[in-house]
């Protein structure tokens, strides 16, 4: 079974690749990026895709970081909450 994964994360890598290369090699006309008062640099369309698709990611890695930072907090003051009345009840403690 450990075979069949690495074999299909090898596939699945190799065809990644050559879909970026094709993508790459297909988009690779100089565009300057015009940001409201600044005019970035001319680099190829595939470069200025990839750069927005990363900062993308980024930007929802760090929005669910903050969110699943909240749930975790809300999470251990409800837990305390529920340890706290069952004390009260005198029922085993929550882990």
């Amino acid at each position: 079974m450990r075979f069949i994964k690495a074999l299909l994360f090898l596939i699945l890598a190799i065809v990644a690749l050559i879909i970026g290369i094709l993508f790459s090699s297909r988009n690779s006309a100089p565009v300057p990026l015009d940001v409201l008062i600044y005019q970035l640099p001319p680099m190829s369309i595939a470069i200025w895709i990839l750069i927005s698709f990363t900062l993308g990611a980024l930007m929802s890695a760090l929005v669910y970081g903050f969110i699943n930072q909240q749930h975790k907090r809300q999470n251990r003051r409800l837990l305390g909450q529920v340890n706290r009345m069952q004390a009260a009840r005198g029922v085993a403690k929550q882990p």
